[in-house]
């Protein structure tokens, strides 16, 4: 009976830490000045639409934003020298870039994806919001593209 308390014990605690706090409110509290202070300028609005995943395919350990007139940028980063950005558009217009491989996202958008010599780019238009997400993922080159339409995904 003991043995298996242990085992319980010893798997929620090893559940615990694995899983990452990339909510909004978790983000704000853990990077003060890199993520929550650039990110204070945005409307309620906006906030809310603020591309975050839940969950990315690396261990994060650094997470910085930057915001413009009508856009924000989050960028998580890694000690293993994975990276992914996460650039919202406010109000774009149409200003999607041509891409040649297109893959559907769980949310049902239509994403273009681009890969390129040092990085995977995939952007999509949630029609809604009015809103263009575009990811860009840095990554080892073996599932490149498909970490990054993981992490499309996970917004």
């Amino acid at each position: 009976m003991m043995k298996r308390l242990f085992m319980l014990t010893a798997f929620l605690f090893l559940a615990a830490c694995s899983s990452q706090n990339l909510s909004y409110e978790d983000l704000k509290a853990a990077y003060p000045d890199t993520f929550a202070e650039p990110v204070q300028e945005l409307s309620e609005e906006q906030l809310g639409n603020l591309g975050l995943p839940s969950d990315m395919p690396f261990e994060v350990t650094q997470v910085s934003s930057s915001t413009g007139e009508s856009e924000a940028e989050v960028t998580y980063t890694s000690d293993s020298g994975h990276k992914a950005i996460v650039t919202t558009l406010y109000s774009p217009g149409n200003i999607l870039q041509d891409s040649e491989l297109q893959v559907p996202l769980d949310s049902g958008a239509l994403a273009g994806v681009q890969e390129k010599d040092t990085h995977v780019f995939v952007e999509w238009y949630e029609g809604e919001e009015d809103i263009i997400y575009q990811v860009e993922y840095y990554g080892p080159d073996e599932e490149r593209a498909e970490k990054a339409v993981e992490i499309a995904n996970q917004l």
